[in-house]
């Protein structure tokens, strides 16, 4: 990722909502006040986005390590809150850039909700910040499947539910996967945490199995910031036992994080088999089938 390409494309996909491509970043905004769209607020928020970039990159070779070897003290601001966020996952191997589509996501939806905006919107190719004022509810497509992209689940969200952040990771995504699953959704407080926990719980899908394929992440990346870290590259049809021991090993996970309030819930699909924690998750949030 360079963060320090410099280019901004805007286009307006219709009033209240945009498209924005910035260096590296290219997401989508949406803000409304009631039912008045802030078109023009959106584009302001380029600005955001641009600021959030440079605040990283001036603290890349940090965020690139392990939370374990960063000195305390030198990060602060937006980069010590992607250090936080992935030392919350309690992963020793997750280095903060595994938050950093969350973070500027959360940057920019913050900002438009103090500029005034009631209901915000903001999809950091996949990594969604909302927020929301009392009584305003947002409906989100998800995806169970990140090779196939298509969008077959609907989730209503309300403003009473907590929920900040929704992040989704697994084979087939933007970044590494160290799992099996073809997608896992995190449901948190905030985007930075949703980010780091839906990386740190895809990993923990991983199972043993002559049908799973791993190679170094610099093999495929050689500026990987975990290049020594083995990355699963090809899954073939597991067995009935080895996809219910990647649940279980998932449903620890969650429970850990649950408890702790770092999450609200997680959904999964791991070749079909599909697992949500709370089991009763899906259905207080109204997510369904898409027709």
């Amino acid at each position: 990722m360079d963060l320090n390409a410099r280019r901004t494309a805007i286009q307006i996909i219709k009033e209240g909502q945009i498209l924005l491509e910035h260096g590296p970043v290219t997401m989508v905004l949406m803000a409304y006040k009631g039912e008045e769209p802030l078109t023009k607020l959106c584009e302001e928020a380029a600005a955001v986005v641009e600021s959030a970039l440079e605040e990283i990159a001036a603290s890349l070779t940090y965020l690139r390590l392990a939370p374990g070897e960063i000195p305390e003290g030198v990060l602060t601001g937006l980069a010590l809150k992607m250090k936080e966020a992935v030392s919350a996952s309690r992963d020793p191997q997750l280095t903060p850039m595994a938050a950093v589509a969350g973070a500027i996501a959360q940057e920019t939806a913050d900002w438009l909700y103090e500029q005034g905006a009631s209901r915000v919107i903001i999809n950091n190719g996949g990594d969604i910040a909302l927020r929301l004022s009392a009584g305003e509810v947002a409906r989100l497509g998800i995806i169970s499947d990140l090779d196939s992209g298509a969008v077959d689940r609907i989730m209503t969200i309300t403003a009473e539910s907590g929920i900040g952040g929704i992040a989704t990771s697994g084979l087939g995504g933007r970044g590494f996967t160290r799992g099996i699953a073809n997608a896992l959704t995190v449901f948190s407080p905030d985007a930075l945490l949703a980010d780091a926990l839906a990386t740190q719980l895809a990993n923990q899908t991983y199972v043993e199995s002559e049908k799973v394929s791993t190679v170094k992440a610099g093999e495929i990346d050689p500026f990987s910031d975990i290049a020594e870290l083995d990355v699963v590259v090809e899954v073939g049809h597991l067995s009935d036992e080895e996809l219910d021991r990647s649940i279980l090993q998932l449903k620890r996970e969650a429970e850990k994080h649950y408890s702790n309030n770092l999450l609200y819930g997680v959904i999964a699909n791991i070749q079909g088999k599909r697992f949500s924690y709370p089991e009763d998750f899906a259905e207080a949030n109204n997510l369904s089938e898409r027709n």
